[in-house]
């Protein structure tokens, strides 16, 4: 099966992700994003940065595999959003998660703060491939935002049957 999948977003062909095809979607991204950034591509990751702007915000986007399970687990209701949500309120109780499914990928969205930093993290899951967007800024509706920019203007043409 061949399909396209997320932010950092590189083809996959029958799973295998393909670090190439970063490159190629760089300049998407950078454009999602907007005056200030700039991007590097390395192996199965993109890294977005602003060094100009207020905070610094930056973004990495990772492609990989995920299968132990939580796909299916996600998929059938035996892991939901609040277990998630729970899980994650354990670690840090500034966070928060929500349902971030598209397309045919399955996945979730967290917001928290670290300190003097906020954050948020998007996972996306399709067939045992993985995608993740991290954004780290000086506040939530910038490290959020981030995020839902990339998953507006890049994701819905790239997660694709």
């Amino acid at each position: 099966m061949r399909w396209r999948m997320a932010l950092a977003m590189v083809v996959l062909a029958g799973g295998a992700a393909q670090g190439q095809d970063l490159a190629a979607l760089q300049a998407r991204a950078v454009a999602a994003l907007g005056e200030g950034y700039i991007a590097q591509v390395e192996d199965q990751r993109m890294t977005l940065t602003c060094p100009g702007c207020d905070g610094a915000p930056a973004v990495e986007l990772r492609v990989g595999r995920q299968e132990d399970g939580t796909e299916a687990r996600l998929r059938s209701g035996a892991t939901t959003i609040a277990v998630l949500d729970q899980q994650c309120r354990g670690r840090n109780p500034t966070c928060r998660v929500q349902r971030a499914d598209l397309g045919p990928a399955v996945g979730w969205v967290s917001a928290y703060r670290a300190g003097a930093v906020a954050g948020s993290t998007l996972v996306l899951l399709r067939d045992g491939a993985m995608v993740i967007a991290r954004s780290v800024a000086g506040s939530p509706e910038v490290a959020r935002g981030n995020i839902e920019k990339l998953r507006a203007e890049v994701l819905p043409a790239l997660v694709a049957p």
